[in-house]
């Protein structure tokens, strides 16, 4: 099995090449920590690029059914699952070289395994699934795919491993799985342009039923059949990249407000973040909540562009971030000076 040392070293190499503005934030932590967020941060990236980069969805199911088993046999006994070099054109290739950061961080910081099992559900949900009825379903997808993965940080961040469980009912727990949630909804909305390009539409489908665009059955009373929601989703994803999409504008804003109220939720985490690994929190968050303001202000561009933030937007924030000494004033903005969530 690799050695600890290069298998972090392996992690850091992969997050140098994932060009996500994320890793940046990584070098403000303290050096163990930041190896941990490195191995987490690889281990996502391998599995999602596992499916991204497999052509058959038949062959993409299996090779990360694959990774996962092998992931939880080699939790059990590293030696025997990696007891020697994988081929090269084996999809657990990858998972070898890394597996002994990420197994020296899970035990370091008492991370729940069921959390990456959450991300790698969420990863096959996007193979199963183009589309969302309920906005309950799009919920459950976010938790697994986001909030799950913000647990995990919050264990490495030095948040009480109890406070986080995967059964707690705690306060902070709330909180992080709605902060996944509102950082979710937001690239959802960012990203609706590209995903209709990619056949798909997350916005949940009975948002879109208030529209009179469909001739198919919508009623409680006669509720579409899965053909029926399947034809329905292709028509909203086909009007979104050829028509003037004004009339789409009320499903934006009422999931704008959802993402809003989400936000809103998160308020409390900040406080609970120790002050060394706080300023990273702020500082991913708000990225992602600057985008949500930029959306808000003028919605009907999530339909003609996929919104990014400028060189000189990215620079302010951290400016507002690392000078500002009243860290709550950024948590504050974060919720748009919404009434702050009690922990209680």
């Amino acid at each position: 099995m690799e050695s600890l040392q290069k298998s972090f070293d392996h992690c850091a190499q992969i997050c140098a090449n994932s060009g996500s503005n994320f890793i940046s934030a990584f070098r403000l932590l303290p050096q163990r920590e930041r190896h941990a967020m490195e191995a987490v941060y690889a281990f996502m990236r391998l599995a999602d690029d596992l499916v991204d980069d497999t052509q058959s969805t038949d062959d993409a199911r299996l090779f990360l059914g694959l990774f996962q088993t092998t992931f939880l046999e080699a939790l059990k006994d590293p030696e025997r699952a990696f007891s020697e070099l994988p081929s090269s054109n084996s999809p657990i290739l990858s998972l070898y070289f890394i597996f002994p950061a990420i197994y020296e961080t899970i035990r370091q910081y008492s991370i729940p395994t069921q959390y990456f099992l959450d991300v790698l559900h969420g990863i096959q949900t996007d193979l199963e699934k183009n589309f969302f009825q309920t906005v309950e379903e799009l919920e459950n997808y976010c938790y697994h795919v986001a909030s799950a993965v913000g647990l995990i940080c919050l264990h490495i961040w030095g948040i009480p491993a109890a406070q986080i469980a995967p059964d707690a009912d705690t306060p902070i727990f709330r909180a992080a799985v709605s902060c996944g949630k509102a950082l979710q909804w937001t690239n959802i909305l960012r990203d609706v342009l590209d995903d209709a390009q990619n056949d798909r539409l997350y916005l949940p489908l009975e948002d879109w039923n208030c529209l009179t665009l469909q001739k198919t059955k919508t009623s409680n009373q006669n509720p579409m059949t899965d053909e029926e929601k399947k034809n329905f989703s292709s028509l909203i994803k086909n009007k979104i990249l050829a028509e003037n999409c004004s009339d789409f504008l009320p499903v934006i804003k009422k999931n704008l407000a959802r993402a809003e109220q989400f936000y809103a939720e998160t308020v409390p985490l900040a406080e609970w973040i120790p002050k060394r690994n706080r300023k990273v929190f702020l500082l991913m968050t708000s990225v992602y909540h600057r985008i949500f303001e930029k959306i808000s202000q003028t919605p009907e561009i999530v339909f003609n562009q996929k919104v990014k933030l400028g060189k000189i937007e990215k620079i302010k924030l951290y400016f507002r971030i690392f000078f500002n000494k009243k860290f709550s004033n950024e948590a504050k903005h974060l919720a748009k000076n919404k009434k702050s969530v009690k922990m209680n």
